[in-house]
């Protein structure tokens, strides 16, 4: 399962990019003013100019919890305190996505929780997951609603297109319920 797809988002694709130009234009470069890309990598202080939070998106499965569903919400209730938490959820009981709603709003009460119907095809999972990014810079939780057949598809595609640090995923058995890492985002050099 590949988790990470390769999907460019359009807000980069819109930011032309200066690519180095050859030896012998160098010069003539730096006499109209060009100023070189710089690549800095993470540990030379990155972090203390982008200030971004944690995005997460968790993938659930109706039925997933097994016995323990209220160990679930709990766990998602304590990453959406701490992230920017976005939960997918592969339901085909309305019932099912009505009580797994009801259980996170009682669970943050100080956190929105929002409801999007998701289906596979690419045009609109964009459209989606556009919609996803816009509820999270606004402090929301959303909660992506999607059949079961396409809950990794659409996993994947919203956490490309969000640029998500980790994917978590439920796992279970008779004695606990947890969320499990399935992909994290290894960290990425900074451009200036």
């Amino acid at each position: 399962m590949i988790w990470q797809r390769l999907t460019t988002r359009l807000a980069l694709t819109a930011i032309p990019v200066d690519y180095p130009p050859a030896i012998g234009a160098a010069a003539s470069h730096r006499r109209r003013g060009h100023v070189p890309l710089v690549v800095r990598e993470p540990e030379s202080g990155c972090g203390e100019t982008q200030s971004r939070s944690t995005v997460t998106v968790a993938a659930v499965r109706e039925g997933d919890a097994g016995c323990h569903p209220e160990a679930v919400v709990e766990r998602l209730a304590e990453l959406a305190a701490a992230d920017a938490l976005l939960v997918v959820f592969g339901s085909g009981a309305r019932s099912a996505q009505h009580a797994m709603l009801a259980q996170l709003r009682r669970a943050t009460p100080r956190r929105e929780v929002v409801a999007v119907n998701s289906r596979h095809r690419h045009d609109e999972v964009l459209r989606d997951a556009a919609t996803v990014e816009r509820l999270l810079d606004a402090g929301s939780l959303p909660v992506v609603v999607t059949p079961v057949a396409a809950l990794h598809d659409i996993t994947a595609e919203i956490a490309s297109y969000l640029r998500a640090d980790r994917v978590l995923r439920v796992m279970h058995n008779a004695f606990w319920t947890d969320l499990c890492p399935v992909w994290q985002r290894h960290a990425e050099p900074c451009v200036n």
